[in-house]
């Protein structure tokens, strides 16, 4: 990966690259001594493109660099978006669904409360507090 492209990046973005990168090598190491890889210069070219990761995230905290807070694509994705209108919902079919769901949960309640009473009443008799 070029610097150019990685300067682009957000730093979470470096970050998640980093983490992505190590994982990659890990397996690749760890398949080394068992099977031929498929790619031997793999490793290499992930240990430096950590390294180079690494220096523009150092690059950031000393502030010889200024990393953009929102990446390039996110800021094309949202001004390609257009925005979606929402429908107007009938208002007839959702007092419906209200007035039941209104009657049920009042139900649940009750049943909850007299549960609770009973383990009360349970938990007293028996002297636990």
């Amino acid at each position: 990966m070029k610097a150019s492209e990685l300067r682009s990046m957000t730093r979470e973005e470096l970050d998640h690259e980093v983490r992505e990168l190590r994982e990659e090598e890990f397996r690749l190491r760890l398949r080394r001594p068992t099977e031929e890889l498929p790619n031997a210069l793999r490793l290499r070219a992930i240990r430096r493109d950590i390294a180079r990761i690494q220096t523009i995230l150092r690059e950031d905290k000393l502030g010889l660099i200024q990393l953009p807070k929102k990446s390039q694509r996110e800021t094309k994705k949202a001004e390609t978006k257009p925005e979606k209108k929402v429908p107007a919902k009938n208002s007839a079919a959702k007092k419906k669904t209200s007035t039941k769901s209104k009657a049920s949960k009042s139900k649940n309640t009750t049943a909850n409360e007299s549960s609770k009473t009973k383990w009360l009443s349970v938990k007293t008799s028996k002297g636990i507090k």
